[in-house]
């Protein structure tokens, strides 16, 4: 045995002979300062367990809703062949979500088909305003979100991870700086090619125009709640004029006026017709348009005003301006071959 071993043993035995309990409590307590730092960190930032979060439990949405997740054709025939009107049914429990949605995100490919066939409405949207094509993606179901590409030739696809999202998003780019002839207020190309890549600058470090257009972009891919985390203030104020007469506020408020929107806009063809970024201050001014021939709706009036804060990279006050028209076809008498526009407010 070594000598300091030796004398370690000694010291010990003097210890445990000459201390109290509480007191020989107190020594190995701070011994455990030095030898084991970790114990006095307990209350500090945890380690985050590995391992997949479980799929949420559709049971709760009801008997379509688990079929659906679990893939039992016969059973969702079985429900459907009862009342069929269940098929587009959104779970309130569950962000909205309709049974097709249930079956792509639960990689249950064939159920996606027979829902489709059963007539699926596949445009709806979650309380989120995701599509079920972004939501499918991020589940990594690429093969469902192919086959809905294929079985709906019409349906826009605005996720650039997909190539058909990616040429949609990059044609939408160039019609938007086309229509804007100050060079200043032109959409950054690095904006454009950040987003399709997925490597986005931090919060902080851009520009008004930047801000500006990453909202933009980030609403016609339809990801709201990556522009409200990132492109608005918690403080945000916020003022609506024309279908939507109301003001909201910070993030609950421009979640709501996205729910608004979609509620009387089901797809984002948005056209960007103008705008200003102003080269003093912080003001953003843009005119858009809409036009949904399929769902026979349209806007002609929209303006937005932001106030933009550069240092925080936030947008802190919205002053919002659209009117929703139904549109109507009506033959003209004196132009028999051509069709005239008769706009009735929604």
């Amino acid at each position: 045995m070594s000598r300091s071993n030796s004398l370690s043993i000694i010291l010990i035995k003097t210890l445990l002979s000459i201390l109290t309990s509480s007191q020989l409590q107190s020594v190995i307590s701070l011994s455990l300062l030095f030898i084991m730092p970790s114990a006095v960190n307990q209350n500090g930032p945890q380690p985050v367990k590995s391992g997949k979060t479980s799929d949420p439990d559709f049971n709760v949405c009801g008997p379509l809703f688990a079929a659906a997740q679990k893939g039992e054709l016969d059973k969702i025939k079985e429900i459907l062949d009862k009342d069929p009107k269940k098929i587009d049914e959104q779970c309130e429990k569950h962000d909205k979500y309709t049974p097709v949605i249930v079956a792509a995100v639960s990689g249950k490919l064939e159920a996606v088909q027979l829902l489709c066939k059963r007539g699926a409405n596949v445009n709806l949207r979650d309380s989120n305003s995701y599509t079920i094509i972004k939501l499918t993606l991020d589940k990594g179901y690429k093969d469902i979100a192919n086959w809905l590409v294929d079985a709906y030739p019409e349906m826009i696809i605005t996720d650039p991870r997909l190539p058909k999202g990616e040429e949609w998003l990059k044609a939408q780019f160039a019609k938007m700086s086309n229509n804007i002839e100050d060079p200043a207020s032109k959409p950054p190309q690095t904006v454009l090619d950040n987003l399709i890549s997925g490597n986005l600058k931090p919060d902080t470090d851009r520009t008004v125009s930047e801000v500006y257009w990453e909202h933009i972009l980030l609403r016609y891919i339809g990801d709201i709640p990556k522009d409200i985390e990132r492109n608005y203030s918690k403080k945000l104020k916020m003022a609506f004029c024309g279908t939507f007469d109301r003001t909201l506020q910070g993030h609950a408020g421009i979640k709501e006026s996205a729910r608004l929107l979609n509620s009387v806009l089901p797809t984002t063809q948005y056209n960007i017709t103008g705008t200003h970024v102003a080269p003093k201050g912080q003001w953003v001014t843009e005119r858009w348009e809409y036009h949904d021939y399929e769902n026979n709706l349209q806007v002609l009036d929209g303006v937005d005003t932001f106030l933009i804060n550069e240092e925080k990279g936030k947008i802190e006050v919205m002053l919002i301006n659209y009117n929703v028209y139904e549109l109507k076809w009506i033959d003209d008498p004196e132009r028999p071959v051509k069709k005239a526009h008769n706009w009735t407010p929604v």
